[in-house]
């Protein structure tokens, strides 16, 4: 007869429906059948570069904080959390449908454009609407997924931000990260983390800044937008909050000089492992 202890065991678990992850994101459906996705799975020491880079973030932007003080923390106990790397192509059409929706009257035109003009961040684009419909089905599944399996799990932009960052998936274009485990509940929706690193007075306006209550504006960094307008293309308003100079200017030195230096200081290793690839 053998012997497990039931939270090892649990953690272990973890990493194997990662792969039942996986193939679930490969298995999702498509409205064009041609989108190109990819997924890697992450986990003990490989993920600390992406905690490491998304840190100097979570001191400008709230909703970062959150996540990363949840996977820093749990890292740090030993609780063996898995991220489930999810990219996809989506910055070139091979659809020629001529929708439009992209702000392009046709394919030809917006491979033009999207191959001179690449965005930045875990989404980049610009991006060819139906593809990024693709991807994000395959995002779905693969939080369904892990639901079945009854296993904590939440799709991060933060993390697509760190595997963007540091060239995780670098033939993919979009990047998203599936968090999952360890084995308590609500790991990454009650924030445990967060209520002991900050005041209750912190937390609220957190939650103000960066969840609009009744879902009254756009969510985001800190400064989130009022609906009020059909013309959304219009300026937008905003609920009375800015950046202060200072904030500017950390937020720019976070961006132009902490996160470079993490990337650098993991870039040769990140790379090694897709040389065999290409």
């Amino acid at each position: 007869m053998g012997h497990l202890t039931g939270k090892a065991f649990c953690q272990e678990h973890v990493l194997e429906v990662a792969k039942n992850i996986a193939l679930a994101v490969h298995k999702a459906p498509q409205i064009t059948g041609k989108t190109e996705i990819e997924v890697e799975i992450i986990w003990g020491e490989d993920l600390e570069p992406i905690i490491e880079v998304m840190g100097p973030i979570a001191q400008v932007m709230q909703y970062v904080r959150w996540d990363y003080e949840t996977l820093k923390n749990t890292y740090e106990r030993g609780e063996n959390p898995v991220v489930v790397a999810i990219g996809a192509k989506t910055t070139r059409s091979n659809l020629a449908w001529d929708c439009g929706a992209c702000g392009f009257g046709t394919c030809r035109e917006f491979n033009a454009y999207a191959k001179e003009t690449r965005g930045g961040g875990q989404l980049g684009g610009p991006c060819c609407n139906w593809k990024t419909l693709d991807f994000s089905m395959a995002c779905d599944w693969a939080c369904a997924s892990a639901w079945q399996y009854r296993i904590d799990n939440r799709i991060m932009g933060s993390v697509g931000f760190g595997l963007t960052a540091l060239g995780f998936l670098p033939d993919m274009d979009v990047k998203l990260g599936l968090a999952l485990g360890p084995p308590r509940d609500l790991v990454y929706y009650s924030r445990e983390e967060m209520h002991k690193t900050m005041s209750y007075e912190e937390e609220k306006q957190a939650m103000i800044n960066s969840i609009p209550t009744n879902f009254a504006a756009f969510v985001g960094g800190g400064t989130p937008m009022y609906k009020t307008k059909d013309d959304w293309w219009a300026p937008p308003k905003f609920m009375g909050m800015a950046y202060s100079p200072e904030v500017m200017e950390v937020m720019q030195q976070v961006l132009f000089e902490q996160v470079p230096e993490i990337v650098v200081k993991y870039a040769d290793k990140i790379e090694a492992r897709y040389k065999d690839r290409k």
